[in-house]
């Protein structure tokens, strides 16, 4: 996936950070199995999440495939081998020519349907399930460390926004390419599958816009929230006063 090309040096480099500030801060909190644990139930958890929507990404991929598969899959160049035989009877001369190869996508849509579904359940499934142990270990001694619970949020923060903000940037230049951008000329001597424009498919980055923006909207709320101090309730005013 294209989105992974971003999202896995951003995974890196927070990571990293992640762990070096919870080093400096296990001498102003106490360092437990609780800790321990939540740090990786509320990393396991970003993960996951982030699994099922690239699952969600690939599923609005095959969507756009079924819609016309031109959107989603295609090769703007291709060596390969050209389907022998003539073409059959009726068909478009742009669609198929005996000399251009042929390639059939289908395969891979469904391949992307599969797989996107089987993120999405998994992913889901096993964030819930670290959300749950997350929950379960705050009441025990160093089980709620606030480097962890601060680091989750800006993490899931900073990493939806790259996908959202690449998405959104990569969608826009793609659809706008796809339909304006004249398709290149094919040599029918050469190994060139040509698509219906000179842009490349959209669908995955129209995918990843639609699902990280939301997500990063909604991380960005939570984390305003968590940054908006919490406004101590006045001591009750005694009878008679």
């Amino acid at each position: 996936m294209v989105v992974l090309a971003v999202l896995i040096p951003a995974t890196a480099a927070g990571l990293i950070i992640w762990i070096v500030v919870g080093l400096r801060q296990r001498g102003a909190e106490p360092f437990t199995l609780a800790s321990a644990t939540a740090f990786y139930a509320n990393l396991m958890v970003i993960v996951t999440a982030t699994a099922a929507l690239c699952g969600g990404v690939l599923l609005v991929k095959a969507a756009f495939g079924f819609w016309n598969i031109k959107y989603s899959y295609g090769l703007q160049s291709f060596s390969g081998v050209s389907v022998s035989g003539p073409c059959p009877a009726g068909a478009p001369a742009d669609v198929c020519n005996p000399l251009v190869p042929q390639y059939d996508f289908t395969p891979q849509r469904t391949q992307d349907l599969l797989l996107g579904l089987t993120l999405v359940v998994i992913g889901v499934v096993i964030a819930l399930a670290h959300a749950a142990l997350a929950r379960a270990v705050k009441g025990l001694p160093g089980g709620r460390p606030v480097w962890v619970e601060r680091g989750s949020t800006i993490g899931f923060t900073v990493l939806y926004g790259f996908g959202a903000i690449f998405g959104l940037i990569a969608a826009v230049y793609a659809v706008i390419s796809y339909f304006v951008v004249p398709a290149a000329s094919v040599s029918p001597q050469s190994n060139f599958y040509s698509t219906a424009s000179g842009g490349q498919p959209f669908g995955e980055l129209i995918g990843t816009a639609a699902l990280f923006i939301p997500a990063w909207v909604v991380a960005a709320i939570y984390l305003r929230r968590r940054l908006q101090p919490s406004v101590p309730t006045p001591p009750p005013v005694p009878a008679g006063i």
